[in-house]
């Protein structure tokens, strides 16, 4: 059946969206809303003798019922008594001397729609399916694509990390295993000792048997020397403070395990301040249990 949904009624210029909302004038053919038809008594088609200003007071409207002189009631049976045809098309009855049926635009004289009004509603139902599919599978192989963009995104940013982790453990990993770490760590436990009055622990990182000590005066002392001397500090001071700095490591031996360390060093107490740079000579062995031990400083 032919649907006139979407076409434009010409009395209010808006769309009839439902046919069942729909007149189509008996004679011309043209669909209007329901409610326009009735508000404008009849066709709005210029030339169409349904339309209320194409009837002149002298012409008879051919579709037109005499009532004669009979009352309202009796005119509405007359009226109703008016012969009616059935709609071949949509099967609903409309008046005999119609031209089209006025529910569906059917052409009952020549018994086709008429141009645009030709009954296509296979063909439109077949178009309708076959750009269902169409737009269908466009939206599903747009959507699969963009699937697969975001996919391939998220596995590409997850291995992205997981190789950031990777490397960045490896460094780090690397790091705390290197003897650069381990010495560093040697140096500021050594700095903490001392700064704690912690004579043990200081003694813990030093390797007594080659042990000595170079002042800015350019004389040296022995372990055992050296370590009175930084009791009688750690039992006389109130407090003792260490700022190093410029921290640095020179691997100057031919031997693997012996090399140097310099940095900066601030040197505050409640009785003494000095500052200069320091310089520390470090060995690990056998003899040290594979750790590496203080056996020179030198400050300067």
């Amino acid at each position: 059946m032919h649907t006139f949904k979407n076409k434009i009624c010409p009395y209010c210029q808006s769309k009839i969206k439902d046919d069942l909302d729909m007149t189509v004038c008996s004679l011309c053919g043209t669909p209007h809303h329901k409610e326009c038809y009735e508000e404008n008594g009849g066709c709005t088609t210029y030339g169409c003798k349904n339309n209320p200003s194409t009837v002149k007071p002298d012409t008879i409207n051919p579709n037109a019922v005499d009532v004669g002189s009979l009352t309202l009631p009796a005119a509405r049976v007359l009226v109703t008594q008016t012969k009616l045809i059935q709609c071949p098309e949509c099967k609903k009855e409309v008046e005999e001397n119609s031209h089209y049926c006025k529910h569906c635009g059917y052409n009952l004289i020549e018994n086709k729609y008429d141009d645009d009004r030709e009954d296509r509603s296979g063909e439109v139902k077949e178009d309708f399916n076959d750009e269902f599919k169409r737009r269908y599978e466009e939206k599903k192989k747009s959507s699969q694509k963009h699937f697969i963009i975001t996919a391939g995104g998220i596995i590409f940013l997850f291995l992205f990390a997981i190789t950031l982790i990777y490397f960045a453990y490896s460094k780090i990993s690397d790091y705390y295993n290197s003897d650069e770490r381990k010495i560093e760590a040697v140096v500021f436990d050594w700095k903490d000792a001392w700064e704690e009055k912690n004579i043990n622990a200081y003694k813990s990182f030093m390797l007594a048997a080659d042990y000595e000590y170079y002042g800015k005066d350019g004389k040296s002392i022995n372990y055992n020397d050296r370590i009175t001397r930084i009791k009688w500090t750690f039992d006389n001071y109130k407090y003792i403070k260490l700022n190093f700095s410029d921290f640095k490591i020179y691997k100057d031996s031919t031997l693997t395990n012996d090399l140097k360390v310099t940095f900066k060093q601030s040197y505050i107490s409640d009785k003494y301040e000095e500052s200069g740079m320091k310089t520390l000579r470090l060995y690990k062995g056998k003899e040290t249990g594979d750790e590496w031990k203080i056996y020179r400083e030198i400050m300067d």
